[in-house]
């Protein structure tokens, strides 16, 4: 029988104090709000569950963690996580997803949602460079294509590494020594991870990146937040480790939002390392990504 593997992560949910500030944000990032009751749905132009799910809460939290797993695995999963003692079970707001639901040791909850896998994205062809000003056909208006990966805060770094290994199936593609464990779900050819966690003083939302694809993209990208009015951020560059070409964009709440393209993809025979170099490669000036401006974990303890 088959390993259970997570495929992907489908979305994330979030507590915000205003969900009309979060619709304003993620609106100007290119996803497609969506208001109903007390929630707030934010879609890529992948289409389906929506990535984001905010919802009215006191202080900025992360709220939930979606994963996408095949249909038929479902009651597998659901046994697995038995056995492992943190059983499923439906909480109040079950709706806001669809699929199993548990919490993790640390009392996150995730959500494990049937959702087929995605087809591969092409990268955008331009078509050869004669006799044509290319500047005039580039898309200006960025949609990004759909979530990527997100980064965690958590204070039992290992524990949690090794939990969401065995409970989701998810597998470290590299570490940065002491701080970062960069995690892939599926099977076969896939990003480089769609998981992360930052050994931190607490349980917190770092990051969340979405994909486009191009350097122009992640360029109109960075330039269409600016003119919305979000103009405190970092990039362009190249991260080590998965390689990707990136720019990242400080959200209301002092966590933020990427841009991600070219990113490093792996197969059953990438063999995890521990590394002790810095996450990118340009550009090789402050803000340094594990201090204050990068890494601060502005989440409630």
């Amino acid at each position: 029988m088959a390993e259970l593997r997570v495929d992907r992560l489908l979305g994330y949910g979030l507590e915000v104090p205003d969900l009309a500030v979060a619709a304003h944000f993620y609106s100007a990032f290119g996803l497609t709000p969506d208001s109903a009751g007390h929630r707030l749905a934010l879609t890529s132009r992948a289409g389906g569950a929506p990535e984001i799910v905010a919802i009215p809460g006191r202080e900025k939290r992360l709220h939930h963690l979606s994963f996408a797993v095949a249909p038929d695995d479902l009651d597998r999963h659901a046994d697995h996580l038995a056995r492992l003692g943190t059983p499923c079970t439906t909480p109040p707001f079950g709706a806001l997803r669809e699929g199993l639901w548990f919490q993790d040791p640390w009392g996150l909850w995730l959500n494990l949602a049937p959702a087929a896998p995605l087809p591969a994205i092409a990268a955008a062809a331009t078509g050869p460079r004669v006799d044509r000003h290319l500047w005039r056909e580039l898309n200006r208006e960025i949609r990004p294509n759909r979530l990527g990966h997100i980064l965690m805060f958590t204070s039992d770094w290992e524990k949690t590494e090794a939990y969401y290994a065995r409970a989701l199936g998810l597998r470290t593609s590299d570490r940065a020594a002491g701080k970062v464990a960069f995690m892939a779900g599926g099977t076969g050819v896939r990003d480089h991870h769609c998981f992360g966690l930052i050994n931190s003083t607490h349980r917190g939302f770092q990051h969340a990146s979405f994909h486009v694809d191009s350097i122009d993209d992640i360029g109109f990208g960075a330039l269409q937040m600016h003119k919305a009015g979000y103009r405190e951020g970092f990039g362009i560059g190249r991260h080590a480790l998965a390689s990707n070409l990136f720019h990242y964009t400080r959200d209301p709440w002092g966590s933020w939002v990427e841009y991600y393209a070219d990113m490093d993809k792996i197969s059953e025979s990438w063999e995890a390392r521990d590394w002790n170099d810095l996450p990118y490669i340009w550009p090789a000036w402050a803000p340094e990504f594990w201090g204050k401006e990068m890494n601060g974990n502005f989440e409630p303890r």
